[in-house]
């Protein structure tokens, strides 16, 4: 699949089927890796966590989080998105502009894992539970967490929704906000 067909393929997944195969998650962490980042520091560290006491843990804390948010199904929603999926949190070494370099870093697993022919959908934590999650994962004071990652096949798969998108160009605009080119 080329980079064009993978950028409009491309769709957030909330339900898979199985879990993606450890050599597609190394590709597609691999993409991650490769992502552009300030001075080259490649601030990022990534987590495979296939504990499934763990990531119950972490689907808990994602649920805790929303209820608060959303209380409701769509809490439940998003916790059940930890079912059946490869679960890979994404850190980054606290610094200049390293947050978004994590955030190129998923962007380019997005890519991969649509390449792959796989469903991919980042879940941010905040506050309190991303605390306790990084505290889960072990990480060390320097490094902070961007989001777990969830990576399968898809309910449905391959069915791709129709998505209505702004006609073309209607976001451009020359030299300042309201002139078109």
């Amino acid at each position: 699949m080329d980079l064009y067909e993978a950028i409009a393929k491309r769709r957030t997944i909330r339900g898979f089927t199985k879990p993606a195969s450890e050599e597609a998650l190394r590709r597609i962490i691999m993409a991650g890796a490769m992502a552009a980042s300030p001075l080259n520091l490649q601030p990022w560290e990534f987590i495979m966590v296939d504990d499934p006491k763990r990531i119950e843990q972490i689907a808990e804390h994602k649920y805790r989080q929303n209820q608060k948010l959303f209380p409701g199904p769509t809490a439940m929603a998003q916790k059940n998105a930890y079912k059946n999926c490869s679960v890979v949190a994404v850190c980054y070494k606290k610094g200049y502009g390293t947050r978004w370099a994590a955030w190129m870093c998923i962007q380019n697993m997005y890519l991969a894992a649509t390449a792959e022919g796989l469903g991919i959908v980042p879940s941010e934590l905040w506050g309190k539970d991303q605390v306790e999650v990084e505290k889960l994962l072990g990480l060390s004071g320097d490094y902070k967490l961007a989001a777990v990652v969830l990576v399968g096949r898809q309910k449905g798969y391959p069915k791709v929704p129709k998505v209505k998108r702004r006609p073309e160009w209607s976001w451009l605009h020359r030299n300042q906000f309201g002139t078109k080119p």
